[in-house]
């Protein structure tokens, strides 16, 4: 039961004794938190992260667990948070665990593969109508799989057809590859 830390559970890791719980917020859009718990189940402490934390991992060296912050927005898109990907340093234990967030702002007004799919409206007052959102509001990372040697993760974001490479030791993302287009 995560109830206490906020609306449900998304994803679960566990290594070496420490469980990592991804748990989004209510409402979704609002930042999420990981909860560390023991493998007992008691509470040992936990961390906020972006909004509609999906899935999350431990890496090889177990000294990061990494999390792909979805950002769904709202039904209405009134509200459309960014998505990123938290790094929370565990070197100095769970109780001083640090949040470094790896943004997709400079892919903002970069230009991008054409197969990347940036869609979704910008309903922001005063933007005009038919705007479409940033790059960093529309991307939605899902999935996280992080290289044997602890520094580097690629993360996709399927709405977006689209990999993120992400550098974990200065929590930064270093590339935004599109996927291509397949006739069906």
């Amino acid at each position: 039961d995560v109830t206490p830390y906020g609306a449900v559970a998304n994803s679960v890791a566990v290594r070496a004794g420490l469980v990592a719980v991804a748990v989004e917020n209510f409402p979704k859009t609002d930042p999420g938190t990981v909860v560390f718990f023991n493998t007992a189940g008691q509470y040992l402490a936990q961390v906020t992260v972006g909004a509609l934390p999906d899935m999350l991992t431990f890496t090889p060296n177990g000294r990061y667990v990494l999390v792909a912050n979805e950002g769904e927005p709202s039904d209405d898109y009134l509200i459309d948070p960014e998505g990123s990907v938290s790094v929370i340093d565990l070197s100095g234990g769970v109780q001083n665990a640090r949040v470094r967030t790896a943004s997709f702002t400079k892919f903002n007004n970069a230009a991008l593969d054409p197969s990347i799919r940036i869609f979704g409206p910008d309903k922001s007052p005063g933007a005009a109508a038919g705007a479409v959102a940033s790059v960093a509001r529309d991307i939605e990372p899902e999935y996280i799989t992080v290289s044997q040697d602890s520094k580097t993760a690629c993360v996709t974001c399927q709405e977006n057809n689209a990999i993120a490479e992400i550098d974990i030791a200065t929590a930064t993302v270093t590339r935004l590859t599109g996927l291509g287009f397949k006739d069906h």
